[in-house]
């Protein structure tokens, strides 16, 4: 197995970015790594809106702060890389791939609800890890810098999201778990076969 094959087996996803998303990142990488920045903040965001959701969920809290911070430290590192390119983040955009993901969140039913928000935390994590690891092969040789940036970040997107679904498993009995991940899955590869189209981390 190549190093992608064997990151890719270690996560849950059930399809792989195409080839053409790499390439057209790797001839965008300016635009990729100012959207990037964009979604170390959103990511930030997210963890910091689950400390406000669940506020007595202490691991959660615990948890949650850490990865906002790492996010923050994330950002930083990417704003500075942006610079030294001699560009900026990008402003704050809909990302319709994480839009397609919260649609399905059953905000009606109280008993799966922190459990669907966590899930769709594991799932972002999860294919941002992919997403880096596969840009990580496309331009390892070309842009040192940034293919150091990418291999710090990949495993910290995958101690991500198993962070975020290890604090689902607290929350529901694990075969009804594994039976709302399934469909969890299933649902993020349809949103993803739609994808491979712009050179941003889930575009």
């Amino acid at each position: 197995m190549t190093d992608l094959e064997t990151i890719r087996a270690e996560l849950p996803l059930l399809t792989a970015t195409p080839s053409r998303w790499a390439e057209l990142a790797a001839a965008h990488l300016d635009r990729f790594l100012a959207d990037h920045a964009v979604c170390e903040q959103q990511a930030a965001l997210y963890g910091l809106s689950l400390v406000g959701l669940y506020p007595g969920d202490d691991e959660l809290v615990e948890q949650m702060g850490a990865l906002a911070a790492e996010e923050v430290s994330h950002l930083r590192r990417v704003h500075h890389l942006l610079r030294k390119r001699g560009h900026s983040i990008s402003r704050r955009r809909t990302n319709v791939w994480v839009q397609g993901l919260r649609q399905r969140i059953e905000k009606a039913r109280e008993d799966v609800l922190k459990v669907d928000r966590l899930l769709v935390g594991a799932l972002i994590e999860a294919r941002s890890c992919e997403r880096f690891s596969t840009l990580l092969v496309e331009i390892q040789d070309s842009e040192p810098e940034v293919a150091r940036l990418l291999q710090d970040l990949g495993p910290a997107e995958k101690r991500h999201w198993l962070m975020f679904f290890q604090l689902a498993e607290r929350e529901i009995d694990a075969d009804l778990l594994q039976a709302r991940w399934q469909g969890w899955l299933e649902h993020e590869a349809k949103l993803s076969r739609r994808g491979g189209i712009e050179p941003t981390v889930h575009g």
